[in-house]
């Protein structure tokens, strides 16, 4: 895990500026390249290889390569490219094999992945992004020159102007975060997942690939105790590649069913694992917040592997929420982030340098609610629906724009036809991505930690989606979608991990703000409180009550109304919690930025 950076020119000064923003990523060392025609840098973290024969810019013949990632499968590319290597590196494998094969290797590895490689001899450039958009690549032309890095803070260091892109404020506002190409900086956009551009510096020619334009067939197999036992087998053959390299690795565990069973695979391996789970404190006596993390404790006795709690307070929230934003580089509607900061510290200060998660698990194995009726207009407006739509006409999103900037971006050839399996692609590409892999990704790196993803390695990944949907839901999974969710994976597992983690209600994983800022009919929250005068002060900023369209008096009477109830448990303030972190994250973003609204 690392970062890359490069300016196309001989820019050795501004490339050194970046390097120096990003030292978070790549602790181990730096190092940069150049010609007359461009400049690459590089942050090392070396993770399977020895720092001194993991060092970048790569130079293999006549190439030269910044890579950041991981490449799951570079022990056997290494067999299949019969070649002399002098390291352990994944590094060497994929220059060798970016040589032999050119752009088409790239569909070979599994893995995650943001690199460049330079031709010296034919002035060929490529750039990749991996497929799932676990390594990000931001990128734009200052005055004129194209620039690219994982870090938008190190494009801002060398000039990039600290100003809104009101086109993807419009999205933010409706959708909660941006996806595809947009970013909330003006002029700076990003690869999307699985976008390969390839520009040559003499003809200024440019191709652009996506390697999610490849669909994956059908699976014909229907005895369900054969997928049931090629699900397991896929996963702990997926969960054994991520183990790859030399540094203490750590597992994010809920107590649900996706960190759970890599758990399982992790101790069928013979690793003694090391988990993490966060516990929130809590005013309600019924509250459910704790229960998943209630089973990760009670399965770890089971198991007998060690777990490290957190337990996650309003003062732990507060004081992590302005270096989470700054860590994310972007704002994004979510009560949890700076809980997830939290468990990442912890884990770096217990010697983690390699982290494992279940994401994806919901989003490759019917895992939501939502995917009872999957639909993107439905789920679009679902997530807009509690905000008060802003009169600035300039500032407004219709559920058709948004529609119509996804299919804009989406490589439409990874659909298969299949109307649950498609939406779930294209959840993995837009919100699974941009929500949770890049949280994951920057809130890691901020600690000089790698995360990893065991469930969207292709191994696995790909042969879920090639499963049709009908087997992978229960015919009741619409009448109790929060207990039949994962009707395949739980059943696959079945006699392997204990009933009380495969057959219960999904409870959901957040922060409880609600709780402490609104309350419930039976339990009012109190008026005052630390979290509730920081969203006072914070939310004070003119210019973001101007954008927004608020008033102090609307930060009470909708935000952290703790009055009007209508049920027992939802009231205006609770009904409104959306728009309010929606708000609150973008005014901690542009305070953090000095971002030009």
């Amino acid at each position: 895990m690392c970062a890359i950076h490069g300016i196309l020119d001989n820019r050795v000064l501004e490339i050194q500026k970046m390097i120096t923003v990003a030292h978070h990523r790549g602790p181990d060392g730096n190092g940069k390249w150049s010609d007359n025609d461009i400049t690459l840098g590089h942050n090392l973290l070396s993770i399977v290889d020895t720092e001194t024969n993991s060092q970048q810019p790569w130079i293999h013949n006549n190439l030269v390569i910044v890579y950041n990632g991981e490449i799951y499968n570079y022990k056997e590319l290494q067999q299949e490219l019969n070649y002399d290597f002098k390291t352990n590196t994944d590094t060497e494998v994929l220059a060798v094999g970016l040589e032999k094969y050119g752009v088409d290797f790239i569909d070979k590895l599994d893995g995650m992945f943001a690199f460049a490689c330079y031709n010296k001899d034919t002035k060929d450039l490529i750039l990749a992004r991996d497929s799932n958009g676990a390594k990000p690549i931001y990128y734009g032309k200052l005055n004129n020159t194209f620039c690219f890095s994982s870090e938008i803070k190190s494009l801002l260091e060398i000039g990039f102007e600290r100003q809104l892109c009101e086109h993807a404020f419009k999205h933010y506002y409706l959708q909660g975060l941006n996806t595809g190409y947009l970013t909330m900086f003006k002029g700076i956009k990003k690869f999307v997942p699985g976008e390969i551009r390839v520009f040559n510096l003499k003809t200024n020619i440019e191709k652009v690939s996506n390697l999610n334009n490849k669909s994956i067939p059908i699976l014909k197999e229907t005895n369900i105790k054969v997928i049931q036992d090629e699900l397991r087998s896929r996963l702990q053959k997926a969960v054994e590649m991520t183990l790859m390299g030399r540094r203490k690795i750590g597992l994010f565990l809920s107590g649900g069913i996706d960190s759970t069973s890599i758990l399982y695979e992790m101790t069928r391996l013979g690793v003694n694992p090391n988990t993490f789970t966060s516990r929130f404190e809590t005013i309600n006596p019924t509250s459910r917040l704790n229960e998943d993390a209630d089973l990760a404790i009670r399965l770890c006795k089971d198991l007998k592997v060690s777990n490290v709690s957190i337990n996650q307070s309003q003062l732990d929230y507060i004081n992590s929420l302005e270096q989470t934003f700054f860590a994310l580089e972007e704002p994004r509607q979510g009560k949890s982030f700076p809980t997830y900061f939290n468990t990442n510290k912890l884990m770096s200060e217990n010697g983690i340098t390699v982290t494992l998660s279940g994401d994806g698990g919901d989003e490759l194995l019917v895992g939501y609610k939502h995917h009872t009726g999957p639909n993107w207009k439905s789920k679009l407006r679902l997530l807009g629906k509690n905000n008060v739509p802003l009169r600035n006409p300039k500032y407004c999103c219709n559920v058709d724009e948004q529609v119509s900037y996804l299919d804009e971006w989406l490589p439409r050839g990874g659909l298969q036809g299949d109307e649950l399996n498609d939406f779930m692609y294209i959840e993995c590409l837009n919100t699974l991505c941009e929500d949770f892999l890049v949280r994951n990704d920057k809130l890691a790196m901020n600690f000089s930690m790698e995360g990893r993803f065991p469930m969207l390695g292709k191994v696995f990944r790909d042969y879920v989606r090639s499963i049709p949907s009908h087997l992978k839901v229960s015919n009741d999974f619409k009448t109790k979608p929060l207990y039949n969710n994962k009707k395949l994976f739980k059943d696959s597992y079945k006699g392997h991990l204990p009933d009380y983690i495969l057959y219960r209600d999904k409870t959901g994983w957040r922060f409880p703000t609600d709780e402490i800022l609104v309350g419930n009919r039976d339990n009012p929250a109190p008026n005052k409180g630390i979290l509730k005068d920081y969203i006072r002060t914070t939310l004070q900023d003119k210019e973001i009550q101007d954008l927004f369209e608020f008033t102090n008096k609307d930060v009470e009477n909708r935000y952290l109304n703790n009055k009007e109830f209508t049920s027992a448990t939802k009231g205006i303030g609770a009904r409104s919690q959306k728009e309010l972190f929606l708000t609150l994250n973008f005014a901690v973003w542009k305070k953090m930025f000095k971002v030009n609204v």
